[in-house]
């Protein structure tokens, strides 16, 4: 069984925009849309480091000494569809190490704006909705 190792997007974080003041919220946001420019180089996928066995009776790696790491880049394009290629050379490693790393930073800034936005409508529809009256 192999031991891949995972470079991949997952749940969003939590940014706490309820608890900032709507001028400090406005201010974070447009700091964010300042350095909203999509990397160059971003690709959206997972980088897996994987040791494998190779099916070989004799072979050492039925005895606990794998082969490998093998690194590959997993990209999913759909249901049922993914592609997955070997990164033969350390700078293919290299270059798709930066590559994933830049996607993930870049979609957090995005996710903390979505949020912040989020925020800042709640604030603006609270504001504007109608009191409900109680009837004591």
């Amino acid at each position: 069984m192999s031991e891949p190792l995972f470079l991949c997007n997952y749940m969003a974080k939590i940014f706490h925009a309820q608890g900032q003041s709507a001028i400090s919220l406005e201010k974070r946001r447009l700091t964010l849309l300042k350095s909203l420019i999509p990397p160059q180089g971003a690709i959206r996928a997972s980088y897996v480091r994987q040791f494998v066995t190779c099916g070989k009776k004799n072979c050492r790696c039925q005895r606990g000494h794998k082969h490998g790491p093998f690194h590959y880049l997993v990209q999913c394009l759909g249901t049922g569809k993914v592609r997955k290629f070997l990164l033969k050379t350390p700078e293919a490693r290299k270059q798709a190490r930066a590559g994933v790393s830049a996607y993930t930073e870049y979609q957090g800034r995005l996710e903390e704006l979505s949020q912040i936005n989020t925020e800042l409508l709640r604030r603006s529809t609270q504001s504007s909705a109608p009191k409900a009256k109680l009837n004591g």
